[in-house]
């Protein structure tokens, strides 16, 4: 079964790190891995990482493709069609910064007619809240969805995100046949 996720967010909300610490996680099962960056970190079209996996339920064999919008607003195009081949996406909401500007972002995936697949989000660079309570905030914002805590700079989190996006991908497909 071939799968694509996306993960959106904005730009250096750690979209392309949350891939790379993937490819660390399931390197014996890395597939293919494109990535092209600026020498400032910015991901530049795209980013993608595909991973040969079986599930330990029902052994099925999946093919998975991930991949990443870019953040910086010249390339909204590209998001628009990226956003039309998917099915199910991480949303990466950056702590560090405000809730508004994740909003915006999130919102692209409503215009697009994404909120009906699958989707979990990912409360990144959840280390710098001084208040913990902003995560309950996040949670309500997001009521109905799972969200992941997560500073996938370090790894925690990211495969706790993925698993979950992958089971709902799977259980959507299931009732849907």
């Amino acid at each position: 079964m071939r799968l694509r996720i996306l993960y959106h967010g904005l730009g250096m909300a750690g979209k392309t790190t949350n891939l790379e610490k993937l490819k660390e996680i399931y390197t014996g099962y890395l597939s293919d891995r494109f990535h092209q960056q600026t020498q400032e970190g910015r991901t530049v079209y795209l980013d993608m990482l595909a991973l040969n996996i079986k599930t330990r339920k029902n052994d099925i064999e999946l093919y998975v493709e991930l991949f990443t919008t870019p953040g910086q607003e010249r390339f909204k195009l590209l998001r628009k069609w990226l956003f039309g081949h998917v099915d199910g996406v991480v949303f990466v909401f950056d702590c560090s910064r405000n809730v508004e500007e994740n909003l915006r972002a999130y919102a692209e995936l409503e215009e697009y007619g994404l909120s009906s697949i699958p989707l979990v989000v990912q409360a990144n660079k959840a280390d710098l809240l001084k208040d913990q309570s902003f995560l309950e905030e996040v949670r309500r914002l997001f009521n109905g969805h799972q969200v992941v805590p997560a500073v996938a700079i370090e790894g925690i989190g990211v495969a706790e995100t993925f698993r979950e996006v992958l089971r709902e991908v799977l259980n959507a497909k299931a009732v849907t046949g």
